[in-house]
């Protein structure tokens, strides 16, 4: 059985990065995160994931990421999600709803960002199997 064998539940992933940011970071807005984002682990990974809820929020941030000083996470996203789709229902899921090429990359990404991101969405996999209650392990 694959690991992730139920699709990507789009509304259970709004829920999740809510939930991680009151978790995380309840008193600040998103725009706070974006200060000192490379600086802070947890703040660039929940800014990462709040990237990914939904098209006009990618493309809002994406127009501006320069100026914001955060072309480099669009680039770790583009780059890890237009990588290796066919598949993997995560990054189908994402390319799909995002509209996302992998033109939209203006540099290379190390694998370990790849790999971070990655982990971060499995996690969110992981949460919404046992909130579906379909761990059968």
């Amino acid at each position: 059985m694959r690991m992730f064998d139920i699709d990507f539940d789009h509304e259970m992933f709004l829920e999740y990065v809510k939930e991680l940011h009151e978790h995380l970071f309840e008193s600040f807005e998103f725009e706070d995160l974006l200060v000192n984002v490379h600086n802070h682990h947890q703040k660039h990974h929940l800014v990462t994931l709040h990237l990914l809820k939904d098209k006009e929020t990618f493309h809002r941030y994406y127009s501006k990421k320069d100026e914001l000083g955060i072309s480099s996470i669009f680039d770790i996203i583009v780059g890890t999600l237009t990588e290796n789709v066919a598949g993997d229902k995560i990054k189908e899921h994402l390319v799909s709803n995002l509209e996302l090429t992998p033109e939209m990359k203006a540099s290379d990404v190390a694998e370990y960002d790849k790999k971070v991101l990655m982990k971060n969405l499995k996690s969110f996999m992981m949460y919404s199997r046992k909130r579906k209650g379909v761990f059968n392990q």
